[in-house]
């Protein structure tokens, strides 16, 4: 069995050298020796080598009985596993051990047993701690002979390794044995950034190569090897070995042997050791690395099952947590209780008049959606009207007792800039996270590099569409969580049984509260959740059609499955045809919401002011005004402000009219940029007829002269709010303005001489243009028919002629009287001219 001692480089201490003694009875010595002799002599008879090195050691005198003569000698060795092993610059292990001396000492006095066990004068000369080799060398004297000077210092290490195996001295960093090694060679102190430990050493020979049976001898006494290499390979070239690479199966067992062995001869040839970087190669990687077809998709099928096992579950909790309100404030009577003791003693309360409670017939509108909320979920609850006519505050006061509930804004979804604006817009209101929209980015790059390399699509890339169905359908789950039905199906997770059924009836006896399945069914219907779409269909784009759809699939799938209550609100009144698709065959629970009649805003007027006594110029105000509510609140706001009546009206109809100019007649900065559906005299037409008139009949206005039948200009003008189209028997039948000020609004644009004389002038210039161009095609098939048969026009085509000529002639004459119109319209915004009042 080899030994665990190792080596140490023992030196002969030079502090104390010895005189050579006196030569003995020199007047006995023969005469005939020169000096020379003398020394020669006396070299002889004092000089000696070290024992290990080889070196020669001068000034060794010998005892009085001719023995050698006992000194101070010195030497090394090496404790092992005293520190933890520094692998590279970002191993941070080293920080949580101190290397200070104190601690070194404590260490080895810990590893060394009693002087006296030693033996041979024994002491510690110095210490020096190998940080990143994870050890410590150690320089000792002892007392002894040059001859025995090995013996001894092998004896001393031999001990200090038996005493830290007998005792079982371990390190506190990884439970391992502690080791003592001898120092054979010159230990080589460096602290160079870049070299690091590890099992893989190189030895350079400098001299003679050494050859793999003796290089083994040296190095299994610290720990196993695994192989042993010549380079170059003296069975294969003719250059001897300049260097050997010795791999040991541990990283320590490199380490004490490059702290061991670094500068030992061997037969006089010295060891240089270095530790070698190894060049690491996993087949599996390079496997993964070269099949990306294969690799790719299962890789992506793990992150998803990790997504799906750890990201889902927390998403349905915070989704759920956004519907029961668990962490709203709010909802705890502490807080509110708090609040209320607090804050509103230092401030006034705010005012939150519910826009519910404005006009008296929204009551029964209430009580309608909570009766429909207090059954199971079976259709849709939709709720229409004009924008501003109060659809949301309806629904808020319907829902004021429900505590399960949550609400998804389309028009901030439709305000997106783009589809990853959406899809985290969409998140955020249902408590989506977390959410992770660089996925998508990565996934998309993935598919196109490797697109680019294989040829082939790896389908790894998600569209927008699919996560916004993945939203929607985690939505869906955690709304099921929440949903009461749970406590009716025969499930295991909600059917108790035995002792924990028992136990639970003993609780909620002593606590005095119902359990869930004897609570009346109606009440566990109010905790059924509700979910509102507020402003549904906002806005028709391309980009928005998907999310229209994804989002009506979603309620029909909570409707079906008796989920959760689902409300719609919406001023598109194409909403029924996209609902139908979701959830055909079903007629909607509907509620229609319109403008207040004079009464009405009075009375809303005077509980926002807080005050019965109005002023009598408010009535002439609220009926210029109309009675949307947005507008309404703006006239309460300007009245709280100390305005005059009058003077707020004025305000809010120049406002309305500067819209009005601005969307309705393009008269913007950039008209390139913003392109109109319509033309300005097209809705100049639909302006004058408003101005006369309360409504406007659909189809004359489509078949006459400005629309030619086309439709579509109208139903722009709708999606921007400048008009109201209404419908009867489900057709198109009127129009009216978008809000019930542009009324005032139109008058006063119709009664602008200028500008009205302006719109005329290209009013009549476009009908002029029409008539020339109807005109010259009549002209043109006049003279086409004239010359049938070399101008003997059969009898038969006089009557079509004959029609043509009185078209020309009607049309001339309204070209006459176009021009007649353009002329006075010119002179009109000549004579009406009035330059702007200085401030």
């Amino acid at each position: 069995m080899i030994s665990r001692l190792g080596t140490a480089t023992i030196r002969p201490s030079l502090v104390g050298r010895v005189n050579p003694p006196r030569l003995l009875n020199t007047t006995h010595t023969r005469r005939g020796f020169t000096c020379s002799n003398v020394r020669r002599a006396v070299q002889e008879q004092t000089e000696a080598t070290d024992p290990i090195s080889g070196i020669p050691v001068k000034n060794v005198s010998n005892n009085a009985n001719g023995g050698a003569a006992v000194q101070e000698q010195s030497g090394m060795f090496y404790l092992d596993n005293v520190f933890p092993l520094r692998m590279n610059m970002f191993d941070i292990r080293q920080l949580f051990f101190r290397n200070t001396k104190r601690c070194i000492d404590g260490r080895a006095n810990k590893a060394m047993p009693a002087t006296e066990v030693l033996g041979h004068g024994f002491a510690v000369k110095h210490m020096e701690a190998r940080i990143k080799d994870g050890g410590a060398i150690i320089e000792f004297t002892f007392k002894s002979s040059l001859e025995d000077k090995k013996a001894v210092a092998n004896e001393i290490v031999e001990k200090i390794a038996k005493h830290l195996e007998k005792n079982k001295v371990v390190a506190s960093f990884n439970l391992q044995q502690v080791r003592a090694f001898l120092v054979k060679g010159e230990p080589f102190f460096e602290d160079l950034v870049a070299r690091y430990p590890t099992p893989r050493l190189r030895i350079e020979f400098q001299g003679q190569p050494v050859s793999v049976e003796r290089l083994y001898k040296h190095l299994r006494l610290y720990g196993k090897i695994y192989d042993i290499s010549l380079y170059p390979n003296p069975h294969t070239s003719k250059e001897p070995a300049r260097y050997a690479i010795v791999q040991f199966t541990r990283i320590r067992s490199a380490t004490s042997a490059r702290n061991c062995l670094h500068g030992h001869m061997i037969q006089g040839n010295r060891l240089n050791i270095l530790y070698e970087r190894q060049l690491r190669t996993n087949v599996v990687k390079d496997w993964i690395a070269e099949h990306p077809r294969i690799t790719v998709p299962i890789v992506a099928a793990v992150i998803a099952g990790i997504t799906y096992s750890i990201f889902d579950p927390m998403r349905e909790f915070f989704i759920a947590s956004r519907i029961t309100q668990r962490f709203n404030p709010e909802e705890y009577a502490f807080y509110r209780w708090l609040r209320r003791e607090t804050w509103a003693r230092l401030v006034s309360g705010d005012r939150h008049v519910d826009q519910a409670t404005v006009f008296e017939e929204d009551a029964d509108d209430i009580s309608k959606i909570r009766s429909w909320l207090k059954e199971t979920p079976e259709t849709f609850v939709v709720v229409t009207g004009p924008r501003g006519s109060g659809k949301t505050g309806l629904v808020s006061a319907a829902l004021l007792d429900r505590h399960n509930k949550i609400l998804i804004d389309c028009e901030e979804l439709a305000n997106s800039r783009n589809q990853s604006e959406m899809i985290v817009e969409l998140a955020k209101q249902l408590g989506y996270f977390p959410v992770f929209t660089w996925v998508a980015s990565m996934g998309k790059l993935l598919d196109t590099v490797i697109a680019a390399s294989t040829g082939q699509s790896a389908g790894i890339a998600s569209s927008p569409e699919a996560q916004i169905q993945k939203i929607l359908e985690t939505a869906a789950i955690a709304l099921r969580e929440v949903s009461p039905d749970e406590l009716f199906k025969e499930d295991s997770k909600a059917k108790k049984r035995g002792i924990l059924e028992g136990l639970e009836r003993w609780v909620h006896k002593k606590l005095n509260t119902e359990r869930e399945e004897e609570r009346d069914p109606q009440e566990i219907r109010k905790d059924i959740p509700v979910v509102v779409l507020d402003n549904f269909m906002y806005r028709e784009t391309s980009m928005t059609e998907h999310l229209w759809s994804e989002l009506a699939n979603f309620a029909g799938l909570l409707v079906e499955n008796e989920v959760a209550h689902v409300v719609i609100v919406s001023s598109n009144v194409g909403v029924n045809k996209v609902l139908n698709k979701a959830l055909p065959g079903q007629s909607f629970e509907t509620i229609q919401t319109t403008d207040a009649n004079p009464e009405m805003a009075l009375s809303f007027i005077a509980r926002q002011l807080g005050t019965k006594d109005l002023d009598e110029k408010l009535h002439a105000c609220v009926v210029a005004l109309g009675g949307r509510l947005t507008e309404l609140e703006l006239l309460v706001q300007k009245l709280k402000m100390k305005m005059d009546p009058q003077d707020a009206l004025e305000d809010i109809v120049n406002r309305t009219v500067v819209e009005i100019r601005k969307y309705g007649f393009n008269e913007t900065a950039d008209i390139e940029e913003h392109q109109m559906e319509w033309s300005a005299i097209q809705f100049w037409e639909i302006v004058k007829c408003l101005a006369q008139n309360k409504s406007v009949n659909f189809d004359e206005l489509k078949f006459g002269p400005f629309f030619k039948g086309d439709e579509k200009p109208l139903w722009a003008m709708e999606r921007a709010e400048i008009i109201t189209i209404l419908y009867k028997e489900g057709r198109a039948n009127s129009i009216r303005p978008g809000k019930p000020v542009m009324y005032t609004a139109f008058d006063r644009l119709v009664s602008d001489k200028v500008f009205a004389a302006t719109m005329e002038i290209e009013t009549n210039q476009y009908l002029k243009k029409v008539a020339e161009e109807q005109m010259t095609k009549y002209e043109e098939t006049v003279q086409s028919l004239s010359q049938i048969y070399n101008g003997k026009t059969p009898r038969e085509i006089n009557g079509r002629i004959s029609y043509l000529l009185k078209k020309i002639e009607k049309t001339q004459k309204d070209i006459e009287a176009y021009e007649a119109r353009i002329t006075d319209a010119k002179s009109l915004v000549v004579t009406a001219w009035e330059d702007c009042t200085s401030s």
